[in-house]
């Protein structure tokens, strides 16, 4: 990575379970109309339907580039909390990864020199924003920078506390806006 841009971008994991099945009747009775959805929490839960009629529930975000230990369990909790009319249901999967996140959780593009192009900072919004960067890229690359430029322009600051405390500060500003979700 270049080193210019190493401290814009930190490591964020992010989780799904999904349920077991529940039918057709209990899932519609769920969420209306199937709708993929989130709350407003800094830490955001983030939940949808599965074709077969299984709860997809993504939380359980990891600041510390560390999986969460106990991460069904620590997962099941946090569904609950949203949805108590599942108590009644296991988890059959399980999974996650890292994503990029930046400061001000927008995408980060840019150029170093003349012909390095970057595309980094996703902030968990990658499946949406990924085809779409590709796009301006080669359009870029192409010599029509116009709507490149225009996410090229957005400001990024590098993460505060340098190469080691970059990583702690994060933990303990996310640990204060978890609280702060928790309590209001």
């Amino acid at each position: 990575m270049a080193p210019e841009l190493t401290g814009r971008i930190m490591p964020v994991g992010t989780y799904i379970v999904a349920t077991e099945s529940m039918g057709p009747e209990r899932a519609a009775a769920l969420i209306a109309k199937r709708a993929a959805a989130s709350d407003t929490n800094f830490v955001l839960d983030y939940f949808r339907l599965s074709a077969d009629h299984r709860l997809l529930f993504g939380s359980g975000d990891s600041y510390s580039a560390a999986t969460p230990r106990q991460l069904v369990g620590k997962m099941q909790k946090q569904m609950l909390a949203v949805f108590p009319q599942l108590a009644d249901l296991g988890i059959d999967y399980a999974w996650g990864g890292f994503v990029d996140v930046t400061m001000n959780r927008a995408p980060d593009f840019g150029r170093i020199g003349d012909n390095i192009y970057f595309l980094q900072g996703f902030s968990g919004h990658g499946l949406a924003l990924t085809g779409m960067a590709g796009k301006l890229v080669a359009e870029a690359i192409n010599g029509q920078a116009a709507r490149f430029d225009l996410f090229a322009r957005i400001k990024h600051l590098p993460f505060p506390g340098g190469a080691w405390m970059r990583t702690p500060a994060l933990v303990l500003g996310m640990w204060w806006f978890r609280m702060r979700d928790l309590l209001l």
